[in-house]
């Protein structure tokens, strides 16, 4: 495969960043930016040691893509002082020359997967100083404790249904608009929601079996995004509505329909 890559680093006031409820963490220790692409559906981040910021391709389970061929240019620098910056690759990684003072700031990478492909566009806000975490700012997953797989089961059935209930308006939303770093986070809390739900049904047999489909559509819905091909996750979409539609009704109405509070 062959990979063009350009990469710009621009003054963080310049862009918007998108607000998240998880931040993924690569294979290296890096930030990983999630792309609509089959080819290059992750890029992870990470400046090393020497300030020097250090790039890989990730396959849709976050396998390091090979970089035969690669072609980079790289514009590092605050707004008004950015200057070219000379790289090359390292086995699986890009590696840039020392990046320049000035941080925060994005680093935006601009990568084709061949000369006939469009371009992709990642950003990363690199901001370097320490969190209350102590980790850089950029690299702060703290969050993550309480989303994703560590989401807090409520104590009640209708606390459950209120956190199903509004991870089911999430995922409809986030798939509608391809918003894949959303949907993994929403894939893997949900689950974790709905298993929770079956220690609540004990005396609702038909519960389990329905909980079970729930789970496996879920997890069909999250293969799709994880591969970028959304038109896959159709099926575990309409099997999740009409899995969550008949565990609804073997609840009270009040309680299957359960909101958070705003």
């Amino acid at each position: 495969m062959r990979i063009s890559v350009s990469i710009l680093v621009l003054s963080a006031v310049a862009l918007v960043a998108t607000a998240h409820e998880a931040v993924t963490i690569g294979p290296n220790g890096g930030r990983v930016v999630y792309l609509d692409s089959t080819a290059v559906p992750n890029v992870e981040f990470i400046v090393n040691a020497e300030g020097k910021a250090e790039i890989y391709l990730l396959d849709k389970d976050r396998k390091p893509l090979a970089l035969d061929a690669i072609t980079v240019e790289v514009t590092a620098g605050p707004r008004g002082g950015a200057k070219k910056l000379v790289g090359e690759a390292q086995g699986t990684k890009y590696v840039t020359a020392t990046l320049p003072d000035g941080a925060p700031y994005y680093i935006v990478a601009q990568i084709k997967p061949d000369d006939s492909a469009r371009a992709l566009t990642a950003r990363l806000n690199y901001d370097p100083k320490p969190a209350e975490s102590g980790k850089p700012a950029y690299l702060d997953d703290s969050v993550n404790a309480h989303s994703g797989d560590n989401i807090a089961v409520p104590d009640t059935a209708a606390g459950i249904w209120a956190e199903l209930n509004h991870h089911q308006m999430e995922l409809v939303e986030n798939v509608a608009g391809k918003r894949y770093e959303a949907i993994d986070e929403v894939t893997r809390a949900y689950p974790v929601l709905a298993k929770g739900l079956a220690a609540k049904s004990g005396d609702l047999p038909a519960a389990s079996g329905l909980i079970d489909a729930l789970v496996k559509h879920l997890a069909a819905v999250g293969d799709a995004s994880a591969a970028r091909t959304l038109d896959a996750a159709k099926a575990g979409m309409s099997g999740i509505e009409s899995t969550l539609k008949q565990l609804k009704a073997l609840y009270p109405q009040e309680v299957a329909n359960a909101k958070l509070a705003e």
